[in-house]
């Protein structure tokens, strides 16, 4: 999918003020404006909302289904992962204001074939494939799933190493199991923006 920086931008707004509304603000600050004469964002899409408070996780969930339209995938999510990632406590009013988003749209994920056609299997064979900070894996053995976006490569530069803790992820023993895993490859649109303003008003409804 193929997105303008001027609707990058509003799906960006629109995230934060999905999630303004969850913590019960409102204000201008809190609502993006009309959005762009975009057709893609009533296309469905696969998407992940992340936030960031100075520099640390505060959340990140989505989906590598397409059900949603974009412009509702992005709302969605951009309130699971700030409320209701199971890792974290939900965010609060005040990280709201420092926090920076992060979206991505995913292609669809494809399952890694050799040149016979037959799955890829095993962490050694599928690290040979990898392209980094441009492949999004799946990982998957039998209902153990777990999925790393392409900026995981960011902290995780090298292909074992980043299959290893996706691996952990699923709750697979890399250096056992890991000989029977397969993955599925996807490569995403990913953007952020930064937090508010300081001065930025913030009022409660």
């Amino acid at each position: 999918m193929t997105l303008t920086p001027a609707t990058q931008q509003w799906l960006s707004a629109h995230a934060r003020a999905a999630l303004a509304r969850a913590l019960g603000l409102r204000g201008a600050v809190a609502e993006p404006g009309p959005p762009p004469d975009d057709a893609a964002l009533r296309q469905p899409a696969r998407v992940f909302v992340s936030w960031h408070v100075q520099g640390r996780l505060r959340g990140c969930i989505g989906t590598l289904a397409a059900h949603d339209a974009l412009v509702d995938a992005v709302a969605r999510y951009a309130v699971e992962s700030g409320q209701h990632d199971p890792r974290m406590v939900p965010m609060t009013v005040d990280e709201l204001v420092l926090a920076s988003v992060e979206i991505s749209v995913l292609g669809a994920p494809a399952t890694l074939l050799d040149p016979g056609g037959a799955p890829v299997t095993g962490v050694d064979a599928i690290a040979t494939c990898l392209r980094p900070h441009e492949h999004g894996v799946v990982l998957r053995l039998g209902a153990r799933r777990a999925v790393f976006l392409p900026v995981v490569w960011e902290s995780l530069p090298e292909p074992a190493a980043f299959l290893a803790a996706l691996c952990r992820k699923a709750g697979i023993d890399p250096h056992g199991e890991g000989a029977q895993v397969q993955a599925e490859l996807f490569e995403a649109l990913r953007w952020d923006a930064p937090p508010l303003p300081a001065t930025a008003p913030i009022a409660r409804a």
